[in-house]
């Protein structure tokens, strides 16, 4: 059973007895592959289970009342979380108390826990680049269950997306990633360095999953769902045969025809002036590149937000680092998008 439709179901049949009329929302979002529809049979040894998260603004004695009066098992599954207090537990069968995974708590509390900032305010630049794509779909992915003023659900929508300016800030960023390193996948084969140039490789590869998610409107999950993410589209048999090609003329011609791909995409958003979505040499040295540049160019030129039109593009938190220990705090976070 997919996690989300157990959390549902905990909520109903469990859960939501046991709350009497206390006003409150019920969801399943935040940290956890399930949230994103991940998970797998795999997912179940860790941070996986009956669980959800209940925003209400005075708990009283209510995780008190659900350590004594939860089944000790739902559909088959234990209730009870261990070792307790810890950051990562596992279901795990008890005599005593249920020390039960249903996190309690009030929604701007934990709005600003997870985002650094609470979203039912106005949302600026600062917000939406300081937060990680990570968080957004974290936040914005799951099943609300029970939200009858719609507080979580506008908070939701609010973040579905960037503005259409910070949109274009984002993708300019992205394109200029991959404008840098273009042309080091033949200048590394070329040293005879075919190590070097299937590093760079997946490196490209990579920024290219994210570039296919943001013109999809979609949040880019952290490394371990990136492949997932993309599922099914045209554009990752390329990708694909760029990393596994043996020799260099198959690696750049995949990447290549990815570029021309995301290029053509990029085109059809409207967002910028179009550019010629086609290969090209890279100066005088006969390696074929999409000149990912002009794609940053243009989307930079048709930014008319101040803010972000004298922005460097340096990039939002993911584009400017990919280290676990930053992305996972939101102070830090939103400390180094301003040096």
């Amino acid at each position: 059973m997919p996690g989300r439709e157990l959390a549902r179901l905990f909520y109903t049949e469990a859960v939501r007895p046991l709350l009497g009329d206390r006003p409150h929302i019920a969801a399943r979002i935040g940290p956890g592959s399930d949230v994103l529809g991940y998970d797998t049979a795999r997912s179940t040894d860790h941070d996986w289970g009956p669980r959800l998260e209940v925003f209400l603004d005075d708990p009283g004695d209510l995780s008190a009342r659900l350590s004594r009066e939860l089944p000790k098992r739902f559909r088959g599954w234990p209730t009870h979380f261990a070792p307790p207090g810890t950051r990562v537990r596992s279901m795990a069968d008890t005599d005593g108390p249920v020390d039960h995974y249903v996190r309690i708590t009030g929604l701007g509390g934990w709005l600003r826990e997870l985002l650094g900032f609470d979203p039912r305010q106005p949302v600026t630049v600062h917000d939406w680049l300081a937060t990680p794509w990570q968080r957004f779909a974290e936040l914005t992915g799951g099943a609300v269950f029970h939200d009858p003023a719609g507080q979580l659900g506008a908070v939701r929508q609010r973040l579905g997306w960037y503005p259409t300016d910070v949109w274009r800030y984002v993708l300019a960023c992205q394109w200029q990633r991959i404008g840098q390193e273009e042309a080091f996948v033949a200048r590394t084969a070329e040293t005879g360095d075919d190590l070097g140039s299937r590093i760079v490789t997946g490196r490209l590869c990579r920024d290219l999953a994210r570039l296919l998610l943001l013109q999809q409107r979609r949040w880019p999950p952290y490394q371990k769902w990136l492949s997932t993410a993309i599922g099914g589209d045209p554009a990752r048999a390329l990708l694909e045969a760029a990393m596994r090609a043996p020799a260099l003329a198959e690696r750049a011609g995949a990447l290549c025809a990815a570029y021309e791909e995301a290029g053509t995409r990029q085109n059809a958003l409207g967002l910028s002036v179009s550019q010629p979505a086609v290969r090209r040499s890279f100066f005088d040295r006969g390696y074929d590149v999409i000149d990912a540049g002009r794609y940053a160019g243009a989307l930079r030129s048709a930014i008319t937000d101040p803010v972000l039109a004298g922005r460097p593009l340096t990039g939002s938190i993911d584009q400017i680092s990919d280290n676990t220990d930053v992305l996972e705090r939101p102070a830090v976070c939103r400390a180094l998008l301003d040096l």
